[in-house]
């Protein structure tokens, strides 16, 4: 259940950190970049998260499903409907 709408402020009502968003941006940028090249651990099966007022990282390891519509194997099978 979702806390309620006071305690979860969105960016507009909330605000934002000026550099966080760029931070955030440098990691996904850095993340293509290993990919493309092959180089590095990439953080497939982990997400990063990121608490910029402790300066903390921390990861959640997790297995994909084989039925998820998004990041299963079933994503690219050639049955899949083709885009409208």
């Amino acid at each position: 259940k979702a806390p309620p709408a006071e305690l979860a402020p969105n960016c507009s009502a909330g605000g934002v950190i000026g550099v966080l968003p760029g931070v955030v941006g440098m990691i996904q940028a850095t993340e293509a970049i290993k990919l493309l090249i092959g180089i590095g651990e990439p953080l497939s099966g982990r997400l990063m998260r990121f608490d910029a007022l402790a300066m903390k990282f921390s990861e959640i390891r997790f297995k994909r499903r084989a039925d998820c519509p998004c990041c299963s194997e079933l994503r690219h099978s050639e049955t899949q409907a083709p885009a409208v």
